[in-house]
């Protein structure tokens, strides 16, 4: 889930009062302008827009074990 917050003197204060436990592993990326997604832009925002639908007789599976449906490997 990430939170938005400020660096104040080399620490990350984050805003609405959320509380992270010590030491818990963190990934800080820094936000610079205006970063909300541009869906004119990017099609890969519309994806629903352009992609194919999956054929009804697809198994349920194919995304996972898609060599065994392409090259009928087996499965190791």
């Amino acid at each position: 889930m990430p939170y938005k917050g400020i660096v104040k003197g080399n620490v990350v204060v984050l805003e609405g009062g959320v509380k992270l436990p010590d030491g818990l592993p963190v990934f800080v990326e820094p936000v610079r302008g205006d970063r909300r997604p541009d869906f004119e832009k990017d099609p890969f925002l519309s994806v629903d827009e352009w992609a194919p639908e999956s054929p009804d007789d697809a198994p349920a599976d194919l995304a996972h074990r898609h060599d065994r449906y392409l090259y009928e490997a087996d499965e190791r």
